[in-house]
Formats: structure tokens, C-alpha cells, sequence
């Protein structure tokens, strides 16, 4: 079995990156950027091909390319005598605007960055020509990404804002601890690494246990303690309005991509 991927940019190789343990499947690459292409075959192994032939010689096709460039490509696609699967991972492209060009059966994804590390969440969906055992495949390699959600298309939008732009909100927040660390004389380097494991294990904890995340907040808050102290500043600067207002500034962006 062959798995190509048409776009090899940051989620593209990684996604290759962790399926590349699937040791059922040869991959290969195509990028408009040839040396992208070229630096990922270096680093995980793989062929690099021509856009005619990745198109021929692909069971499934990982689609990474710019909204703008899609349809471009598509009617490429349409234009080759090929059976692939499209995997589209194209930001606000829908399966039937897809199947409006193509024949493919189509799945659309939308992973997250931590698949570079094979703990990523991909929300997915599926055009209805798509077989059982062709479903259960695409599971299966997917598996070395990370965990797999079905969720209805028209709700893809909307929980990537979390499940996927969000990390980066999270990044942000955790600069914002290092910087007040370092203010108080904490190398950067282990003001990283504070940071960073407090966040880790908060995280397990989470998952581990039965109570909410506000729940298990509001334990570490004593009456009367320090911490209560700077979440009340957090909850007086609008903690909750700021990041709604951030949800929805992304997901209306989100709704305009294409």
C-alpha cells in the first residue's frame, strides 16, 4: 500500500513523520517547494514523485495544500486515472465542494501539531462511498498519530478552534509564566522547564481524575491563600470574555478560509 502526501509543509511532514512507523505502507512525497520533499525522504526515508505520479501510484492522498490552490489541484486529480482515497486536510474546504470536482471517496481531517509526537488529535469525517475496509485502514495508520475523533462535518470549525489553534493559546500562556519567572531571576532554561512540567502534570491529572478542571482549580485554592489571589486577578482582567473572544475571532476566521 502506498500513503502520498501532495503538501509537506509543517502538518504534512509531520503527519508523515509518525505514520511512517506504519510499516504497512510506502510513502511518498510531492511538494510545490521540491526541496521540502527532498529534506523529509532525507530525514524518514520515503520517494519523492512527480505530481502525475503520486496521483497514479497512491492508495490514499494526503492533501496539504493552500485553500486557494485546492481546486487547482483537484481538477488535476480528476484529470489522472487513479482509484485514491483523498485525505483532505485543506482549512475549510467540505467534502462536498470536493466531491463537486472529484469522483474519490473522500475523508476530511483536521489534526493537530502534536502529531509530530504521535499525541495528536484529529477530528474526521467522511464522504459516504468510503468502504468499510477502507475506513478501517485509514484508522489504523492514523493510529500512529495520535487519537481519532468522528465528529459531524458542520461541527469541524468550531472544535478545531480548540483542538487545534488553541495550542497555541496555551503557548502563549505558558510564555507569559516563563517571563514572570525570569523577572524573579529564574533562568529561561529552567523557567522553561517549571513551566512546562507544571503544565504536563496539571494535564494528567485532568485526564486521571473524575472532577472538572475548575473543580480540581478550585482545590489548589485555600480561602485566603496566595493562589485565589492571582486567579482573582486573572477572573478581574476578564479571563473568561478574553478567551471567548479569541474563540470567536478564530472561528470566524476559520468560517472565512474558503
Amino acid at each position: 500500500m502506498k500513503i502520498g502526501f501532495i503538501g509537506v509543509g509543517h502538518m504534512g511532514s509531520s503527519l508523515a513523520t509518525a505514520i511512517n512507523d506504519y510499516k504497512k505502507a510506502s510513502l511518498l512525497f510531492n511538494d510545490i517547494d521540491i526541496n521540502k520533499a527532498l529534506a523529509l525522504k532525507e530525514r524518514i526515508g520515503g520517494e519523492v514523485k512527480e505530481l502525475k505520479d503520486i496521483i497514479k501510484e497512491s492508495d490514499y492522498l494526503f492533501i496539504g495544500v493552500k485553500p486557494i490552490d485546492t481546486d487547482d489541484l483537484l481538477n488535476k486529480i480528476k484529470e489522472i486515472d487513479n482509484t485514491a482515497i483523498i485525505i483532505s486536510m485543506v482549512a475549510g474546504k467540505t467534502i462536498k465542494e470536493i466531491k463537486q470536482i472529484i469522483n474519490n471517496p473522500v475523508i476530511r481531517i483536521l489534526p493537530n501539531t502534536p502529531v509530530a509526537i504521535k499525541s495528536g488529535l484529529t477530528l474526521y469525517n467522511y464522504s459516504s462511498d468510503v468502504d468499510v475496509d477502507s475506513l478501517e485502514t485509514f484508522k489504523e495508520f492514523m493510529k500512529e498519530t495520535g487519537e481519532l475523533s468522528k465528529v459531524e462535518e458542520d461541527k469541524i470549525n468550531p472544535i478545531s478552534v480548540v483542538t487545534s489553534s488553541a495550542p497555541a493559546y496555551l503557548d502563549y500562556f505558558i510564555d507569559a509564566l516563563i517571563k514572570a519567572l525570569e523577572k524573579e531571576g529564574i533562568s529561561e532554561k529552567d523557567a522553561t522547564r517549571y513551566a512546562l512540567m507544571m503544565c504536563f502534570g496539571t494535564i494528567k491529572l485532568d485526564l486521571a481524575s473524575d472532577k472538572t478542571p475548575l473543580e480540581l482549580g478550585k482545590e489548589v485554592c485555600s480561602p485566603n491563600g496566595s493562589t485565589i489571589e492571582g486567579v482573582n486577578v486573572l477572573l478581574n482582567h476578564h479571563l473568561y470574555e478574553v478567551v471567548d473572544e479569541a474563540y470567536h475571532a478564530t472561528l470566524k476566521k476559520n468560517n472565512k478560509m474558503y
